[in-house]
């Protein structure tokens, strides 16, 4: 047996070599399978790896990036690791949601944190943190006020609604539906898809993504026999995959926000306007369907990636001003609905500021990724000389990723 000077001089099992191998590997592991999750999510085949899971891990990517300055920064003022965390993680938190306020809708380069980051985290992180302050040592009182101040903060970005839309409708309400096909027509049962946008009986249907979906950008479509067969004594009108069906007379129609959209050339418009003669007034409605900020068909680390974001950000606030210029001008009560592509708390709302946002649900998430269903991309608008009731969010019932907007519209 060895004695106590012998035990003492003797190396760990396996050597200092062995064990930083493994503290490296504990590192490299978990970072390598995050990266190549990520890559492979943003350049289109993230469906090959696990569903929601990574996806539910790449939401913290940029809490725990950010998170990392103040840990190392602060490693030898607080040798607790636990409350180094707890102060880093409120510290970031409050720095991307404040990041978030002052960039989003006036730089492209923060559309990826956009999208990366669900709004509702905006809430809901900086809440958990303050119920973990009482785990929290010497950084109990910087952790609760960095949380708190994120969590005030994060409320008006996170997309929470509390309270009914407006109340039970009025007789003579207008029925509206807005919902994003994301494709036409595509199910195995043509009747299915029909039966489904029938059931909802509405006077005005608000329609995006009339066409097809072949390779690359949306293919037009021309079915208006069939549309007139199937909407029996409906006014139709149609631009770029837009299609608004009305019970009421088209008084008029025109293309709002025209833009280059490079990388779907058939779409070009932000939005099909129609003045609508309802009950002896017109309403002009506007069926919006804005570009997306992004494609997932290269690589982020490719230039084409950021390339795309840019020029169709560049677009997007083109489409932004010109929707709201119509707006302004229109001295017509107006409702526009449809897929903005645009999140709550984003600075491009800010072109949309005279008008209400339709809100029901508590957290209104109309847009499914991977399984998960944290994204609201449609909105409905009205101005002030109309009242909404009983807005609500309808599964698509697998006939798309969006949900289905059900609105009623009643005079104020």
């Amino acid at each position: 047996m060895l004695d106590s000077a012998e035990r003492r001089e003797a190396p760990e099992k396996g050597g200092p070599g062995a064990v930083r191998t493994l503290r490296w590997a504990a590192v490299a592991v978990p970072v390598a399978w995050l990266a190549v999750t990520v890559v492979n999510w943003l350049s289109g085949d993230f469906w090959w790896w696990g569903g929601a899971a990574p996806l539910v891990v790449f939401f913290a990517v940029p809490l725990l990036v950010v998170a990392a300055v103040p840990m190392l920064t602060l490693r030898r003022r607080v040798p607790s690791r636990r409350d180094r965390a707890l102060v880093s993680l409120a510290a970031a938190a409050l720095v991307l949601i404040a990041a978030r306020l002052v960039l989003s809708g006036r730089t492209w380069l923060w559309v990826v944190p956009d999208l990366v980051i669900p709004p509702v985290l905006f809430l809901l992180v900086p809440a958990v943190l303050l119920l973990a302050v009482p785990l929290a040592g010497r950084t109990r009182w910087w952790t609760a006020a960095l949380a708190a101040a994120a969590l005030a903060l994060g409320a008006t970005q996170a997309g929470i609604h509390v309270g009914a839309a407006g109340g039970p409708a009025p007789p003579g309400a207008v029925k509206i539906v807005s919902w994003d096909a994301y494709c036409w027509d595509t199910d195995d049962d043509p009747d299915r898809f029909l039966r489904y946008l029938k059931q909802w009986r509405a006077d005005v249907y608000l329609l995006q993504e009339h066409s097809g979906c072949g390779p690359g950008a949306p293919t037009p479509i021309d079915d208006a026999d069939r549309l007139r067969r199937e909407f029996p004594g409906h006014h139709i009108a149609t631009l770029d995959g837009l299609l608004t069906v009305s019970r009421f007379p088209v008084a008029g129609q025109a293309a709002v926000g025209e833009a280059v959209n490079p990388y779907a050339p058939s779409w070009r418009h932000a939005a099909l306007r129609t003045d609508l003669a309802i009950g002896g007034r017109t309403v002009s409605v506007y069926n919006v369907h804005l570009f997306d900020m992004l494609y997932l068909s290269a690589s982020p680390l490719s230039p084409r990636f950021y390339e795309a974001i840019a020029t169709l950000d560049t677009a997007r606030k083109k489409q932004f001003d010109a929707l709201a210029a119509d707006l302004a001008a229109n001295p017509n009560p107006v409702v526009a609905s449809g897929n903005l592509n645009t999140l709550p708390g984003m600075g491009h709302l800010r072109a949309l500021d005279g008008l209400t946002a339709a809100q029901g649900p508590l957290l209104p998430a109309s847009l499914s990724f991977a399984g998960l269903r944290l994204w609201r991309m449609d909105w409905t608008f009205t101005s002030p000389e109309l009242a909404v009731h009983g807005y609500d969010l309808h599964s698509p019932d697998g006939l798309s990723t969006h949900h289905l907007q059900e609105l009623f519209v009643s005079e104020a």
